[in-house]
């Protein structure tokens, strides 16, 4: 008696999802491949390294391409050096 693997059940359900903050790969979180932009934003704010990037910052845009990337786009702040 021969059985057949059923490809359904050798997929991986969860996938690495790299974490960009203004454009730079700062670090990668797991999620499920259904995954919506919100979950995956508040898994990233969650991750230790992730959340010191994130922490006190307004976000201007969020980019999420489903099961590839998160891209997280912050205010910047205006900071002048030097004016007295």
């Amino acid at each position: 008696m021969l059985f057949q693997a059923n490809p359904t059940y050798l997929k991986d359900s969860t996938v690495v999802l790299p974490v960009q903050i203004n454009g730079k790969t700062r670090g990668t979180i797991e999620v499920e491949e259904t995954c919506t932009e919100e979950e995956a934003f508040v898994l990233a704010s969650r991750d230790e390294k992730l959340s010191k990037y994130l922490h006190g910052q307004s976000v201007k845009k969020r980019i999420y391409v489903p099961g590839k990337i998160l891209n997280v786009v912050l205010e910047r702040k205006n900071i002048q050096v030097g004016v007295q």
